[in-house]
């Protein structure tokens, strides 16, 4: 990665991320990530399992 765009930070920065609905388990937990300009992030899976 070329330091200028690394030194502007990341355009997304998550950390310690936790999804759940409603009372149930969480289907995330503890997701962390960081994109900075120029990298691309797929989420992929199975039809139905919640990517969107």
């Amino acid at each position: 990665m070329n330091a200028n765009i690394q030194a502007l930070g990341p355009l997304v920065d998550i950390r310690d991320l936790t999804v759940r609905f409603g009372q149930a388990q969480p289907v995330l937990h503890g997701v962390s990530l960081q994109l900075h300009r120029g990298e691309c992030l797929a989420l992929v899976g199975e039809s139905g399992s919640g990517k969107a």
